[in-house]
């Protein structure tokens, strides 16, 4: 008798243990990033809509400083502050002495910027406006918004080939708004910031290559202030 008890005791707990197996969630996969190949040129582009030297971390898309772009087809697509995320400067500034590659924030929260263009605090003195702007509407001194991303190379914990949406959430990244002497293969870690398009998210910058303006002049070739960066981008979405 008690072995056919326990016989039927089993069998009435078999459904429930199956029920409670369909009730168990399963883990959600997660998302994965957003990712985006862009570029973005130095100084001396910083004025042209077909290239521009302003960068959307959030979308890939490149700007001159008046915040415009040209299309394929001619016209003239338009943005605003709170978009640009990162600029880019050829020469010394950081207090490197050397003419080198800087990617830096639109705003630096860290110190107070000397807007003049001549002796003032390098790079963000250096972006002014077409000659033909008075008023210097389009310098980067006037944007009524400047966004203040955080920037840090990364270091050997951080894999940009690897990164999820978790690895990202854990990474923290120090209150600096540029890197300086960027070089081919370099890795930076970037957050986004409060005034930013998508406030404090979380991302990667893979620099890929340094390249001559493929349709520049010949005499501008290997010149630094000419020239980009190609990167890859990921983003939390």
């Amino acid at each position: 008798m008690k072995k056919l008890a326990f016989i039927l005791a089993a069998a009435l707990m078999l459904p429930l243990a199956a029920d409670a197996q369909k009730k168990e969630k399963k883990p959600k996969a997660e998302k994965p990033l957003k990712s985006t190949s862009a570029y973005v040129f130095a100084q001396s582009q910083r004025n042209s809509e077909q290239r521009g030297s302003c960068l959307a971390l959030t979308t890939g898309e490149t700007y001159s400083l008046a915040l415009e772009k040209k299309m394929p087809d001619k016209t003239v697509s338009t943005t605003v502050e709170k978009d640009i995320d990162v600029m880019l400067f050829h020469g010394k500034a950081n207090g490197v002495k050397d003419y080198v590659f800087h990617l830096f924030s639109p705003e630096n929260p860290s110190m107070t910027i000397d807007w003049n263009k001549d002796g003032g605090t390098s790079p963000w003195c250096k972006f002014e406006g077409k000659s033909d702007d008075p008023d210097a509407s389009y310098a980067l001194k006037n944007w009524k918004k400047r966004n203040a991303t955080r920037l840090e190379f990364a270091g050997d914990d951080v894999n940009f080939d690897t990164a999820t949406q978790s690895s990202l959430d854990s990474m923290t990244v120090a209150e600096s708004y540029i890197v300086s002497d960027v070089k081919v293969g370099d890795v930076i870690k970037f957050q986004l910031a409060e005034t930013s398009y998508k406030p404090n998210k979380k991302g990667l910058i893979k620099v890929i290559a340094i390249e001559d303006d493929p349709n520049g002049k010949p005499e501008n070739k290997g010149r630094g202030q000419y020239q980009r960066l190609i990167l890859e981008i990921k983003l939390q979405k």
